[in-house]
């Protein structure tokens, strides 16, 4: 019987993925905060509600030039490579 290498693919990244789950469970118990993982994605982030105190909508155009307009932007910073 001839045996194509992707006939296993799907039952081996199952596998692999179960093993992952096992190492991490077992193994992983004082993982440093810093590597922990973050949500990303642009569609969830964006999806998520956030709450805002009640007087946020009358202080907001107040916040937007404290904060936003009257900063100067430093452009040479924003451009160089980091």
């Amino acid at each position: 019987i001839d045996a194509r290498p992707w006939d296993f693919q799907a039952e081996e990244c199952a596998l692999r993925e179960s093993i992952e789950k096992f190492n991490t469970r077992r193994y992983d118990k004082n993982q440093n905060s810093e590597f922990t993982p973050v949500d990303n994605c642009l569609q969830s982030v964006l999806g998520q509600r956030v709450d805002l105190p009640e007087d946020f909508h009358y202080s907001y155009e107040m916040w937007l030039e404290r904060e936003v307009f009257s900063q100067p932007i430093q452009w040479e910073g924003l451009l160089q490579a980091q």
